[in-house]
């Protein structure tokens, strides 16, 4: 697996103005981000420009504002500056050059879409546009990954830099690298700074810099490879989309006062992302095409959809999504004035909140996708057990057969049954036994685990 630095260290050229001596400001900002708690080895100087964490410009404005003390409780992690109340909609222009690499442009729509999604107090759009109040200008520069700054004086950094060697990959890698820099122009440090070896494979800790980088509430305090956007390093498998971790992060720090509408979303775009929730709202429950009943495909109509189930009235309301696996079919009914079709296999569903679905069954989980994602937990259905290969007694190798493995635990019986499946790391070694008329095999070291509860 590649594993590709966001950090590009390009020549930033700061010119100073008034007299002000360009090499005295760098010494200022170095000196500023040591008090701050950055460590000193991962602080870089290039032609003027001052850098932490491989990938992050910061100015003498943005590392002075580092020294204050914060004026509220803490709010992945942070930077002690955010974007200010002022700013409600930020326009990033593209330079004829960046516009000029299909990938990097389009990867560039793809990321403003994540934030506006959200339903977040500030939006994006892509410049030039009409009663922007912060502007972003995205750029060009040699190789790959990206490189951005922190926000300032409640003003996101004016820039980023994309290298032009990214549109050699896929249109989801250069939506990843966009976001992840756009991220760190409203505020978010690296989810991994303080061991960049995590999505790196290499490196140290950035620094926790005391109120400059501050643990967002609601998010995981430990990073894993593939956890988040804003990781430090990205992998050439990214599809660009948000995390459970990330969106909880975004809705905390720049909360919304309204819920997005579902029409927003792109529900077939969270596919693999089982179990994340989003909230939206539907001005009505008719209209648009829906396939299933209870799981619903995820290119139906999401309102209609929730009419059907009977989580909203017709007038509309508020719903919360829940992304499921693919199913092998889809069986539709007349419920609530609404009529769904029936449908084959597809590669996607949803449920919708107010509902208790049926658990999506276990044989369609890949369980070994989940590495590192230990404590997840998914719910699944087992239908009468027969065979299937088990190593492990308790804690399971995560290519084993969940539903045999359940029989052997004795979460539920052979006739079958509902599971909850706990995502563990993997074991130097792993134990088989006989139980419940299932004998389990032994097997050395693996790299991925689960455990079962009822």
């Amino acid at each position: 697996m590649h594993k590709l630095s966001m950090s590009l260290l390009v020549g930033a050229i700061l010119v100073g103005c008034g007299g002000v001596d360009p090499e005295a400001e760098s010494q200022e900002i170095v000196s500023n981000l040591i008090e701050a708690g950055f460590p000193a080895n991962d602080i870089l100087v290039a032609d003027g420009a001052v850098y932490v964490g491989r990938d992050a410009h910061v100015t003498l404005e943005a590392s002075r504002e580092m020294l204050q003390v914060p004026g509220g409780s803490a709010e992945q992690y942070r930077t002690t500056n955010l974007v200010g109340s002022s700013v409600t909609k930020i326009c990033v222009n593209p330079t004829s050059t960046f516009d000029s690499y299909a990938n990097l442009s389009q990867g560039l729509d793809l990321a403003i879409a994540n934030y506006n999604e959200r339903g977040l107090r500030i939006t994006f759009a892509r410049g030039p546009a009409a009663d922007c109040t912060a502007t972003i200008t995205a750029q060009t520069t040699s190789g790959t990954g990206g490189q951005a700054g922190f926000p300032s004086g409640g003003l996101p950094y004016g820039n980023f830099f994309i290298g032009t060697g990214l549109n050699s990959y896929s249109v989801d890698v250069n939506e990843h690298v966009i976001t992840h820099e756009l991220g760190h122009t409203i505020g978010f440090r690296h989810s991994d700074y303080y061991n960049r070896s995590i999505s790196c494979g290499a490196g140290g800790d950035e620094g926790d810099a005391g109120v400059g980088a501050i643990h967002i509430p609601g998010t995981p305090t430990t990073a894993t490879v593939g956890g988040s956007v804003m990781n430090s390093c990205f992998r050439s498998t990214e599809t660009g989309e948000w995390t459970p971790s990330d969106t909880t992060a975004l809705d905390d720090l720049y909360p919304g006062s309204a819920v997005a509408s579902c029409s927003s979303y792109n529900f077939m775009s969270y596919r693999g992302q089982n179990g994340t929730q989003i909230r939206c709202s539907c001005a009505t429950g008719s209209g648009g095409t829906v396939w299933g009943t209870d799981l619903y495909t995820d290119d139906s109509s999401v309102c209609a959809a929730a009419a059907h189930a009977g989580a909203i009235p017709a007038s509309g309301g508020t719903v919360v999504v829940t992304i499921q696996p693919g199913q092998s079919s889809y069986t539709g009914t007349t419920r609530n004035g609404i009529t769904t079709n029936s449908y084959g296999a597809w590669g996607g569903s949803f449920s919708i909140n107010g509902q208790t679905p049926p658990p999506a069954s276990c044989s369609t989980y890949s369980f070994t996708s989940y590495r590192g994602q230990n404590g997840t937990q998914i719910r699944c259905g087992c239908p009468a057990v027969g065979g299937g290969a088990v190593w492990g007694t308790d804690i399971y190798t995560d290519d084993s057969n969940a539903c045999v493995a359940a029989v052997h635990a004795g979460v539920i019986p052979a006739s079958g049954g509902t599971v909850l499946v706990t995502i563990q790391p993997g074991q130097a070694s792993y134990t088989g036994t006989t139980r419940n008329g299932i004998t389990t095999s032994s097997y050395g070291a693996w790299a991925g685990s689960f455990t079962l509860s009822p």
